[in-house]
């Protein structure tokens, strides 16, 4: 719960918004609507709407659901739409979303609440993209380990003047890695393994995380876009395209090497994925073809400021070459690879290079900027293992003659920021920068000790840090000790990336900001922090 002291620091519609759903969130919006509402994939004339209602009650008063939308937060004039009572029920785990798409106007602020039976849900708030725009501001987080600490980032993200966030995955961990980290977060999954095996189990895990009323705050005030990586399926998963199936490299998992049994958990993994994130995606799950069930990757115009590229870095790629991923020193097979598949790669290319967009803003999902330390990659599971199609990339950027690559990136659970270069072998010219966010709640290497295992020589983690900044020249700031979410502010000619703290183990704890950095035609320069 946020307290007076902060209340007072936000703007007026938010501190409205946020005073009301606080009150609902204590009333019977959370019995009806207990994993709140929330709006996903924005776009000039519509947006993705979406909330669950509780099957308990549903099954008593088998009613019509229905969604108020207005311009004005007291509602005091709105337009309903409704979803009949025959269309909630389980085949969508009773979650429901409505897709406005050709509904809205561009450039406007619209709140909206669902209705069931008389009982109103919290105000949910969002603003659909502009046609013209001349300045927008987006966040951008990742890596949510619901038992590995607070989501108190999710509190100060939510009072953020934003036009969307960005999620670039790990929304759930598929698996129970550990008992929790910080009291009141422990996870069981109702097959009574450490590890999904089927759609409930997926399904569990989006409502327990959907529980956190931070969350559900910022879900219900901000739209989303987002992307997966792997641990909404299996960790570090890739696809066998000799098999027809995905390869994991996780231990003794039920499901061993069973093609049916992978496919059938994939389904499963897609389906809650769907149901539970209002996203805008592609669905054919019975096609022959498993790479043919979503297609997740999407594209959205920022008002003629930017263009926004949403990429899929998980249900394509190839297995990592070389022998080991983490801290090893490669083979030739990394420029051989492949992370987006052949579809995926044409649609990227073509999207690199439509329309006159000042800014090409990729949601990223793993890091792209190489780390070389001592002579060992630091992972070959980013895209460091797939070093050809990277290039490729970064060939067909400097040859349009370009400079406004903006990679939003994530999965280290670090923070980090970087040039993108037009080489990394043979480095000229800089053709845009890497804004790496830190994990939200997962663990970072000052708790896992993971630069141990491949680096021994380093005593410390500043020891490390200080090691990859320097033999990797195009890193600028590189912090693997802290928790919190980014910001990106886009004007046309400049860019400006907060990158902010905040302890996941103090529910209380303040947001701070680590670093500050502008980038403009090919300088990236950091700014001074006025703590």
């Amino acid at each position: 719960m946020l307290t007076r002291r902060e209340l007072i620091k936000v703007g007026s519609a938010t501190l409205l918004l946020l005073y009301l759903n606080q009150l609902a969130l204590g009333q019977d919006a959370e019995e009806v609507f207990p994993q709140g509402v929330a709006s996903g994939d924005p776009s000039q004339r519509g947006v993705v709407l979406w909330t669950r209602v509780n099957p308990k009650v549903h099954a008593r008063k088998r009613k019509d659901l229905l969604l108020q939308l207005s311009e004005d937060p007291s509602f005091r004039k709105f337009s309903t739409f409704r979803v009949p009572a025959s269309s909630i029920g389980p085949h969508r785990d009773y979650t429901v979303r409505i897709d406005l798409q050709g509904r809205l106007s561009p450039g406007t602020v619209y709140y909206y609440r669902f209705v069931y039976a008389g009982v109103k849900s919290i105000v949910g708030r969002f603003s659909t993209l502009p046609q013209r725009a001349r300045e927008l501001t987006l966040g951008f987080v990742v890596c949510q380990n619901y038992s590995d600490g607070y989501y108190t980032a999710y509190k100060h993200l939510a009072q953020e003047e934003l036009h969307l966030v960005v999620h670039l995955g790990d929304f759930i961990y598929e698996k129970i890695y550990g008992p929790p980290r910080v009291p009141g977060r422990a996870v069981g999954l109702p097959s009574g393994e450490r590890v999904c095996i089927n759609i409930e189990d997926y399904r569990h895990l989006y409502k327990v995380y959907l529980s956190d009323p931070n969350l559900k705050l910022a879900r219900a005030l901000h739209p989303f876009v987002h992307t997966w990586d792997d641990h909404e399926f299996l960790n570090d998963c890739y696809y066998d395209h000799q098999r027809g199936v995905w390869g994991y490299f996780v231990e003794a998992h039920p499901v061993g090497n069973d093609r049916q049994r992978i496919l059938q958990l994939r389904q499963d993994a897609i389906r809650a994925w769907v149901e539970y994130v209002p996203a805008r995606v592609q669905l054919n799950p019975k096609d022959p073809d498993p790479l043919r069930w979503i297609r997740l990757y999407r594209d959205f115009d920022l008002g003629g400021l930017a263009h926004l590229i949403v990429l899929d870095e998980r249900s394509y790629r190839e297995r990592p070459p070389c022998q080991g991923r983490f801290g090893v020193e490669g083979c030739p097979e990394q420029h051989k690879t492949s992370m987006l598949g052949k579809e995926q790669f044409r649609w990227f290319k073509d999207k690199l290079l439509e329309g006159e967009h000042g800014w090409k803003v990729v949601a990223n999902s793993v890091q792209f900027s190489r780390s070389l330390v001592d002579g060992k990659f630091g992972s070959l599971d980013a895209w460091e293992g797939y070093a050809g199609e990277r290039q490729a990339i970064l060939d067909l950027i400097s040859k349009g003659g370009r400079k406004n690559l903006l990679l939003l990136s994530g999965d280290r659970h670090a923070a980090m920021v970087a040039e993108v270069p037009d080489s990394y072998d043979r480095p000229s010219r800089v053709l845009g920068a890497e804004f790496l966010t830190p994990a939200l709640s997962s663990i970072n290497a000052l708790e896992g000790g993971w630069w141990k295992r491949s680096w021994p020589q380093y005593a410390t983690l500043e020891d490390y840090e200080r090691a990859e900044t320097s033999q990797n020249p195009w890193i600028k700031y590189l912090n693997m000790r802290t928790w919190g979410y980014s910001l990106i502010k886009l004007s046309p000619d400049r860019v400006e990336t907060t990158l902010l703290s905040v302890n996941k183990y103090d529910e209380e704890a303040q947001k701070r900001v680590m670093a500050r950095f502008e980038y403009s035609q090919g300088e990236l320069r950091r700014k001074e922090v006025n703590l």
